[in-house]
């Protein structure tokens, strides 16, 4: 499951503090060892990576692919070390400042790599990895700044795809809704016949960026616009970053969600529309397949958020990578970033997929092998996917400002004037304490 949104940096800097001898969650802290990099001598590899929590199976692949690549490369061997969703963020950065630790680090996409690129704790992957291969690699741009990719797009994660009953539809005699005046109009319907329209859970925070990054996008021409509000050349209040916060309290008004969406966590909202309780939830694109098998491929439908905007993200749906990064202390770089390239062979990217049902990030997987309708949709929509516009601004942003914000307007105790206004408040502080911050996203905005 999806959580990557709960790791705070402020949370993260304490952690630092008084972690910066630590190592791995597992008590491995030896690092990659001291054996120069070399093509025939001994090579240990260290990798930390996440993923098992959102695409179940991979703990197994990841083990397959070790033990294949070792029995090829008799002088490298890998140690992996599955972190859990909370320590991988703090588990780096405690290793970033003891300049020890993994050779290999897996990285959430857009600004959760790129701080840690512009902070000196990543090696650019585009200087081990050529461009002809790294072409391949699906959502790259968001991992690229100063000309250099920094980390390895490695699957997919389609994000967010709205999952509907088609069950609960047809017998509520409502059509699929193909707009946003259908959408609400689709709610008032489902209301008057007594079932929940859509299922949400906001009590544990996520779904706030998860609203945010498939509402936020569709009023928006493009994502330096986003970067230009994060640098203060435009503000979090303007029409095209507040307008969907009118559009969330529009939802609210017309009682699309769950009456206790505010005590309610993600995970448990999802599993009233599992159980028939609702006729439409919002879905992490890793999650589809396994909702498929539980509810019946017959009665799923997958559908983008309905349009009521014609900017980038208006009738699509988002689409970012969760990628593998090599650090920078690592002495072992260019073998490091060989075994990325190995998990990209069409052996290894059809095999991910039968481990785990989730979607490798590359355009050279066959497609055709896709058993689950709804997921083929899925990959086929990420392709033509808009930017994940979490991935573009500040996780302090994110946090105190889209998962806040939504849960103040759940409770009725922020308007959608407010919740902008705040935006922009919180902004403007980040831009008071964080300037070199502010300073590398001018630079990315400027490629």
């Amino acid at each position: 499951m999806v959580k990557r949104r709960t790791v705070m940096f402020a949370v993260l800097a304490a952690v630092v503090a008084i972690a910066a001898g630590c190592g791995s969650s597992s008590g491995d802290s030896s690092g990659s060892g001291s054996t120069p990099a070399s093509s025939t001598g001994p090579v240990k590899l260290t990798m930390w990576w996440w993923g098992d929590q959102e695409a179940a199976g991979m703990k197994n692949f990841v083990a397959d692919s070790v033990q294949k690549y070792e029995a090829e490369h008799p002088n490298i061997t890998i140690d992996t070390v599955l972190q859990s969703t909370d320590n991988l963020m703090p588990n780096f950065a405690a290793a970033a400042k003891a300049k020890q630790g993994p050779d290999i680090e897996y990285r959430w996409g857009g600004i959760w790599n790129l701080q840690d690129a512009w902070d000196g704790n990543l090696a650019a992957v585009s200087d081990y990895i050529p461009q002809d291969e790294l072409a391949h690699y699906l959502n790259a741009s968001e991992d690229t700044s100063g000309g250099k990719v920094w980390t390895a797009p490695w699957y997919v994660q389609p994000s967010f795809p709205v999952l509907y009953r088609k069950d609960i539809l047809k017998d509520a005699g409502v059509a699929v809704p193909t707009n946003w005046d259908e959408f609400l109009a689709a709610c008032d319907t489902l209301n008057s016949k007594g079932i929940t329209p859509i299922a949400g859970g906001v009590k544990d925070g996520w779904f706030g960026g998860w609203l945010y990054s498939i509402m936020g996008s569709q009023s928006l021409t493009s994502i330096d616009d986003l970067k230009e509000a994060v640098v203060g050349d435009k503000k979090f209040t303007d029409p095209e970053f507040a307008e969907w916060w009118s559009k969330l309290q529009e939802m609210i008004d017309h009682k699309c969600w769950n009456d206790d969406i505010g005590s309610q966590e993600l995970y448990q909202a999802q599993q009233t529309w599992v159980d028939g309780k609702s006729a439409m939830t919002i879905s992490a694109g890793t999650e589809v397949g396994n909702f498929v098998k539980q509810v019946g491929q017959d009665k799923v439908g997958v559908m983008a958020m309905p349009a009521y905007g014609d900017g980038i993200g208006a009738g699509k749906l988002g689409s970012t990578s969760q990628t593998l990064g090599i650090s920078s202390w690592s002495p072992h770089k260019q073998e490091a970033a060989d075994f990325i390239m190995y998990l990209h062979t069409p052996e290894r990217l059809a095999a991910f997929y039968k481990a785990t049902g989730a979607l490798p990030a590359d355009d050279r997987f066959d497609s055709s092998s896709i058993t689950v309708p709804q997921v083929k949709d899925l990959f086929d929509m990420s392709k033509d996917g808009s930017p994940y516009l979490e991935n573009f601004i500040p996780t302090d942003l994110d946090s105190k400002g889209n998962f806040e914000g939504v849960q103040l307007m759940f409770a009725g105790s922020e308007s959608a004037q407010e919740a902008a206004a705040n935006m922009e408040k919180e902004m403007d502080r980040i831009r008071t304490i964080q300037p070199d911050l502010i300073d590398n996203f001018k630079e990315w905005a400027a490629n």
